[in-house]
């Protein structure tokens, strides 16, 4: 169960485009790196700093129909998508004669038969007939716990109740089995009960009813299944731990005995469960989420026979409609477009499944990727930047004067021990044994689901492991984002994020170390931001902080909270600065240390510290920084996250953190009274 910080707005992964040629890969006439032709300098930088940096380029960018928006990293993710078109599509002519189970064996049958719209089409709802019979079978309550054990293994997923393997939370040297209830289907907790979002409760009940017509069912027991499930995450959205409390450890990882779990979920057989996902019980697990786990316990008390196996069902399409005609799309669709506007389209077939193989099979893929498109010099140049802004935090560190002794040595202590992997992983995960076969897309879909489960389950009682580069969501080496872990105290920044704008092997030094480098020290201060702090120098949820030092902390990073609490999203939509606070820390690092490395980089390199283009190396190094943040976002899309998501929006991110760093006024003259200024006691002074 993984807790990463990452870099990213959450919205590279979301504005990924379609898989086209690179002819056809706009960039609104505008390089995608680094450029001064996209600055607006007829702004100055004292008075609106977003716009100086990158005006021009902002009012040129469109957000294509199949985004939520547009930015130089969704570019990103459109260039890799190109290369990755590429490659699956050299994957899939060499699939017929590769050995079974090599990457292009796996991933061009699986690209194959993922393009292969007539068959599905053909197939319709056929693959979904067996469980739905067997389910269908059920003649108790008493056998629902085994097969919802059967469905987890089945979609590597909870399903209502159940739980994973993973390295302790507190203890790292074991397993522990991690307990929690299921995920629900609105992004957005309020979409269920608050009165303003009637709309989104309307889409979800279409959503349902279109998708299980689509299954096979008639349209009046769909819609009255619709209003059930609807009432069902409800109950379930209003006990949901809020967003801010899973930062701290002791509230998100709750350690019982085996007996306390049965207590807090009565209605569900713990026993049959983990006898049909083989394991032995454990004497303790680690639950989370457990007013929402009781709350599950009680709907399978309270809900007959058939609404329960009318719910499962339910769970197990809304996870596998990917795999299946590419009709069940026009239900995600209509959802999409109740948050993104009329106007959203979904991505390419080509882009949905090369996103489903970096889901499933993703190392693979990912193997063929690096071979081709990472080189090993990219890899060395990026590796002594983060020697570098790791020693400029390390120098600070050492150095710091509000830390009391004992804070400020386990500091250091959890810094030096801190791994840093930069392009993909020493050991790739070995897929070999998934047999994935021609033209069977919904079933290979199963059986790497099968594996993954599997795979985890078997890690129990075993010495632990951790895969690397391996969240298909944050850290696999073809994503444009980087991720810290604080379960590991562990950074990764993959392969495919390794390109303009976030990294140039042609660039200047002040464009380098103000893109990739402010990367590298925006996750490495995740290790000691408000969530971070909470874990030791190998990943164990244990406070290491003296008392004084915490309150001194919490003060300095209530100035982040107002500065972003003071920011206007939208018209009549202030930012959440406690929700953001962990991010925005992470990007007041970022900047700090790497303005810091570049500076002591020039000073052992003064042939390097020349203006180009009229600019100073200090004003080129904040003017990157802008330009990686310039974004157009889809207000729905805005809105959603604003109340969901720890980071703040990309036109704030522009500027807000270099307001807390002294080079920022001196490169630009900004002066008190200016709009871009903020008083030295309103900036946070804590690395």
């Amino acid at each position: 169960m993984k807790c990463h910080n990452t870099i990213v707005v959450a919205l590279a992964t979301a504005f990924a485009a379609a898989a086209v040629s690179a002819q056809e890969a706009p960039t609104f006439g505008y390089p995608v790196g680094f450029s001064v032709s996209k600055m607006d300098t007829s702004v100055s930088p004292r008075k609106d700093f977003t716009r100086y940096a990158a005006g021009k380029w902002y009012d040129a960018m469109e957000i294509p129909a199949d985004q939520k928006g547009v930015s130089g990293l969704s570019l990103m993710s459109k260039r890799t998508d190109v290369l990755l078109g590429q490659l699956v599509e050299e994957a899939t002519r060499k699939a017929a004669s590769a050995p079974k189970g090599s990457p292009n064996q796996q991933v061009g049958d699986l690209y194959a038969a993922g393009m292969d719209e007539a068959r599905l089409k053909a197939l319709g709802n056929a693959p979904l007939q067996p469980v739905f019979q067997r389910i269908r079978a059920i003649s108790d309550k008493q056998q629902l716990p085994s097969e919802i054990a059967r469905l987890q293994l089945a979609t590597n997923d909870t399903i209502m109740l159940g739980g994973a393997v993973t390295p302790g939370i507190r203890d790292k040297s074991k397993y522990i089995f991690v307990v929690s209830d299921s995920s629900l289907l609105l992004s957005n907790f309020e979409d269920y009960y608050k009165p303003e979002a009637a709309r989104y409760r309307e889409a979800y009940l279409k959503n349902v009813t279109d998708t299980l017509v689509l299954a096979g069912f008639n349209i009046s027991e769909s819609r009255a299944f619709a209003d059930k499930a609807l009432a069902i995450e409800t109950r379930i959205a209003k006990v949901r731990q809020p967003l801010l409390d899973q930062n701290e450890p002791d509230k998100r990882y709750l350690l019982m005995r085996y007996e306390e779990l049965k207590a807090l979920t009565p209605a569900f057989d713990w026993d049959a469960y983990f006898a049909t996902i083989g394991l032995t019980p454990p004497t303790e697990v680690t639950a989370v989420e457990t007013k929402a786990m009781a709350e599950r316990s009680a709907i399978l008390s309270e809900l007959s026979l058939d609404d329960l196996k009318m719910l499962l069902m339910w769970e197990y399409l809304r996870r596998v409609t990917g795999g299946l005609s590419p009709d069940f799309n026009e239900p995600k669709l209509a959802l999409s477009r109740t948050y993104f506007g009329d106007s959203f389209a979904l991505p390419t077939r080509s882009k949905q499944v090369l996103d489903t193989i970096a889901g499933t099979i993703g190392h693979p893929m990912a193997r063929l990727f690096v071979e081709k498109n990472f080189s090993a010099e990219s890899k060395r140049a990026v590796e002594d930047m983060v020697g570098r802004v790791h020693a400029e935090f390390r120098s600070r560190l050492a150095k710091n004067t509000w830390l009391t002794k004992a804070t400020r040595q386990q500091a250091l202590y959890k810094l030096d021990k801190v791994k840093i992997s930069v392009g993909y992983p020493e050991k790739w995960i070995d897929y070999s044994a998934v047999d994935i076969r021609p033209g069977e897309y919904f079933g290979d879909l199963e059986r790497i689901s099968e594996f993954l489960a599997q795979r985890n389950l078997a890690r129990w009682g075993g010495p632990v492991a951790e895969d690397e580069f391996a969240n298909p969501s944050e850290t696999l080496p073809t994503l444009i984002n980087a991720g810290y872990d604080p379960l590991r105290n562990a950074i990764e920044i993959p392969a495919a994020f390794l390109q303009p704008p976030i990294y140039d092997p042609k660039g200047d030094p002040a464009t380098n170390f103000c893109a990739i480098g402010a990367v590298i020290g925006h996750e490495i201060t995740h290790g000691f931001d408000s969530g971070g702090r909470h874990y030791d120098e190998i990943g164990r949820a244990r406070n290491w902080w003296v008392k004084t030092d915490e309150v001194k902390f919490n003060k300095e990073t209530q100035k982040l909270v107002r500065q972003s609490s003071n920011y206007q999203v939208l018209p009549g939509l202030q930012a959440n600065g406690e929700l953001t606070v962990t991010e925005n820390l992470a990007d007041v690092g970022g900047i700090a240390f790497a303005y810091g490395a570049l500076t002591k980089y020039l000073k052992a390199h003064p042939e390097e510290d020349t203006s180009i283009d009229g600019l100073s190396q200090a004003q080129r190094c904040f003017i990157a920084w802008g330009q990686v943040w310039s974004d157009k976002i889809r207000e729905g899309f805005l809105r959603q996250i604003t109340a969901t998501n720890p980071h703040a929006a990309g036109q704030y991110r522009a500027y807000a953190a270099a307001q807390h760093e002294p080079g920022f006024y001196a490169a630009f003259g900004i002066r008190p009274g200016d709009p871009m200024w903020l008083a030295p006691k309103d900036r946070a002074r804590i690395w």
